[in-house]
């Protein structure tokens, strides 16, 4: 169960920011983005002229100034495809108002872009993009022990950027240090501004090479400190001969990073687009193409509701869509997608808030995030009473959520330079050769990459007229995809509709859901039906949608909205209500090679999991696919690009693709 992030217990010196439980500064007073002897340092552990690809990682993120200072560096002398990946751990995150103060001036473009984009103050792996995704922030709040060993990147360059090690021990320790070791290579480069024998002999244990550092840095590399001390400067000259991080099982390893100059994807819904944004912002020519338009079917919705999963965060499930719903806010505001930060309530019966407020606790997630309020409250966030007054409810509170448009979204996704959309084509075959992958359309058109993205499967091919049999439920046999019919409904009001004033500020949402108008009209759903999936709006479903209606907003019971339309489409999802993610398994070579898995995992010298190579697919997103086809897309190009991860290793099991056959393995029963 994640805790609380720890609050900085901050002291200001002479204008200087210094943490008072290290009794050391955090910067220099007045430092700025850049540069100062204090940041510029560690310059020359970088050479963004001689590489395309970059990664630094970072122990302390601090006030961010590091950071600032290599991104500055970096737009300045980076070539123009060139990408710059930084990641940095921080377990107290200091608040904007806090680096705007430490870092002047507080005007400059980079820091107010940093200020902007923080992410809030919850536990785990936040990422962040800028200068149109080619300079990636990959955050991760938490202790090093905690988040290292379950984060796969291997940096170009380390900097040891924290407190004075006789200030803050645990972060120099040889634990924490042996996960600097385990994610970098030989040729890494370390870099601090300390580096007292102890912290020495260490590195030199873990295979470091240390070189004697330029003394007429010194005096600035450790401004305001008790205890001077030499800079830190190393290189890694060889492997430890074990590495201090957890590896996944065989069964579900990775493929081996293959940047491509081009990718396909297949699919031009919120998924595919989202997969191509993301690899089109890593510097890939990619193509998709669409049986039909873009931002079809499930994506053709009028509205969608954007917010976590309100479950236990035991769930896979409700992790999964948490982290994607904090990535899909950051990304949407930043492509311009639509979005109405209108909050959600959920509804809670009194005699469930207790219930309720132990399940809140289990997130971690700051009370201004989420948190139980009272019926009054309730009513006050909504602008409606959520229950009558012989029953009033309160309700769980989330701040961050929205509504959004797919369509629209799709559209601002697929704005991208690098980015070739091909509508009404739909695909034929996908064939394998030597020389890559050719994905055959049915008009007799064929395109040839090494990476292929499927964004649209797991229907049956009788369900929709223009979905091709060669990604079909049978195209992947060992998922077991569900296709589910769902309709929303659209209900107009105007200055004189008597319950205009009932309508709600807020998505109301419990087992159906109501969303704030927009444009004069109410969105209510969904159903959610697998027996029957005909795409067409029905009349029952409409008067289910109003049932909904009258169940959340009571005072909207009494009265008789003018019906504008529905709309109905089918979405796909499988048994754990996870997505799929991740690189396709060639089934019959992957049965054979782990059959032994139900005598246990070390029945066996395990090879590596068969993956088809390049092939990745983006599935069965079901009814949170607004929040996780974000995450998915993030993922897939990390594997593809050899980016750090945006989920840690403990959590992927949990969407890759051949989970399922994994479990049928071990237990000998299909799901």
């Amino acid at each position: 169960m994640p805790a609380l992030l720890s609050i900085p217990d901050l002291d200001w010196r002479n204008g200087a920011l210094f943490s008072r439980a290290h009794d050391d500064c955090y910067t220099p007073a007045l430092a700025t983005p850049a540069g100062n002897g204090y940041a510029d340092a560690f310059a020359a552990t970088r050479d963004f002229r001689a590489t395309r690809r970059h990664l630094t990682a970072e122990l302390g993120f601090g006030t961010g100034l590091a950071f600032l200072s290599a991104w500055a560096d970096f737009r300045a002398n980076a070539p123009a495809d060139a990408q710059l990946d930084w990641v940095s751990v921080e377990s107290a995150p200091l608040d904007a108002a806090t680096i705007e103060r430490a870092l002047a001036p507080s005007t400059a473009p980079l820091l107010a872009q940093l200020l902007h984009a923080l992410p809030p103050r919850i536990r785990g792996i936040h990422r962040r993009a800028f200068d149109g995704g080619r300079v990636r922030l990959t955050l991760l709040y938490g202790d090093v022990l905690e988040l290292l060993p379950v984060t796969d990147f291997i940096a170009d360059a380390w900097q040891l950027d924290g407190f004075a090690p006789d200030r803050n021990p645990e972060m120099w320790s040889a634990e924490a240090l042996a996960q600097v070791a385990a994610h970098a290579r030989v040729g890494t480069t370390v870099a601090g501004r300390f580096a007292p024998p102890d912290v020495q002999e260490r590195l030199k244990s873990l295979g470091f090479e240390l070189s004697a550092a330029d003394s007429a840095h010194a005096s600035s590399l450790a401004p305001n400190t008790h205890t001077a001390h030499t800079p830190l400067r190393g290189m890694l000259a060889r492997l430890p001969e074990k590495r201090a991080f957890r590896q996944l099982p065989r069964w579900f390893s990775m493929p081996h990073p293959a940047p491509a100059p081009s990718a396909i994807v297949v699919g031009a819904g919120l998924a595919g687009a989202s997969a191509a944004r993301a690899l089109a912002e890593r510097g890939i020519a990619v193509t998709v193409i669409d049986a039909g338009c873009a931002a079809g079917h499930a994506s053709a919705a009028p509205r969608a509701v954007l917010a976590p999963y309100l479950a236990s965060w035991q769930s896979p499930q409700t992790r999964v869509v948490a982290q994607s719903f904090l990535l899909a806010r950051a990304v949407m505001e930043r492509v311009g997608a639509p979005l109405n930060p209108c909050g959600l309530l959920h509804p809670v019966n009194s005699d469930d808030e207790w219930g309720y407020e132990q399940s809140i606790a289990e997130w971690g997630w700051p009370t201004e995030l989420l948190r139980l309020i009272s019926a009054d409250e309730a009513t006050s966030a909504a602008g409606t009473p959520l229950s009558n007054s012989t029953n009033p409810e309160g309700a769980i509170f989330v701040r961050d959520a929205a509504t959004t448009r797919p369509a629209e979204t799709v559209r601002a996704l697929l704005a991208h330079p690098a980015i070739t959309l091909h509508e009404h084509a739909p695909v034929a075959r996908l064939r394998h050769t030597d020389d890559g992958w050719h994905v055959d359309t049915e008009s007799g058109r064929t395109f040839d990459t090494n990476i292929v993205v499927i964004a649209t499967a797991g229907i049956p091919a009788a369900a929709l007229p223009d979905m091709p049999e060669a990604l079909a439920s049978d195209a992947l046999p060992s998922i077991p995809f569900n296709a589910t019919r769902g309709q929303l409904s659209t209900l107009a009001f105007d200055d004189a509709f008597a319950g205009a004033s009932a309508v709600p500020f807020t998505v109301v949402s419990a087992n159906g859901f109501a969303m704030p108008p927009v444009d004069g009209a109410l969105c209510a759903g969904a159903t959610y039906e697998r027996e029957r999936l005909t795409t067409g709006p029905t009349p029952h479903d409409d008067a289910v949608n109003l049932g909904h209606i009258e169940r959340l907003l009571p005072a909207l019971a009494t009265c008789t909205p003018n019906r504008r339309g529905a709309w109905a489409g089918i979405r796909t999802s499988v048994n754990d209500h996870c997505p799929v993610i991740g690189p396709v398994i060639a089934d019959a070579q992957f049965r054979e090679s782990f059959a032994r898995l139900p005598h246990g995992p070390f029945a066996a010298a395990w090879p590596d999991a068969p993956l088809l190579p390049g092939l990745f697919v983006t599935l069965a997103h079901g009814s949170r696919g607004t929040s996780t086809v974000f995450l998915a897309a993030e993922l897939i190009a990390d594997m593809v690009c050899g980016t750090p991860r945006c989920i840690t290793d403990d959590l992927l099991p949990a969407v890759l693709p051949q989970r399922f056959l994994v479990r049928e393995l071990r237990v000998g029963t299909r799901e």
